[in-house]
């Protein structure tokens, strides 16, 4: 069985990518959120960064905020289109697809996974 044809279907549907900012809510705190985005920046400095599983933007738009640029994969297309109705998202570039395959155009100097979305790709064991 394919992992995430199950889970694109009955996980990463409209409504868990419509709730899904404030049903994790604590890990994004600010005094959580602020540190990570902080650490990342000093890794990449002034150049770009991709983010894999980019989700709904919660780290990738504060990150952009302070002036880094960030594209992303994602492969819900309903938690794209999540982030892509937040403030800065037009900033924020985002490829539909598999992390494992799916490619952003550009060369980046940090490539980032928050750990949620760590989960096995499909056919990999």
């Amino acid at each position: 069985m394919e992992v995430f044809a199950v889970m694109d279907a009955d996980v990463w549907n409209e409504q868990v990518a419509r709730d899904y900012d404030k049903s994790s809510a604590q890990m994004y705190a600010p005094e959580v959120l602020g540190p990570t985005v902080s650490f990342l920046q000093r890794r990449v400095g002034r150049n770009p960064a991709s983010e894999f599983a980019v989700g709904t933007g919660r780290v990738a738009l504060p990150l952009s905020a302070r002036g880094v640029r960030v594209a992303g994969i994602e492969k819900s297309r309903p938690a794209a289109q999540e982030l892509g109705g937040k403030p800065g998202s037009g900033e924020v570039p985002v490829a539909i697809g598999d992390m494992a395959t799916c490619r952003v155009p550009g060369v980046f100097s940090l490539v980032y996974l928050w750990p949620c979305a760590v989960l096995r790709p499909s056919g990999r064991r």
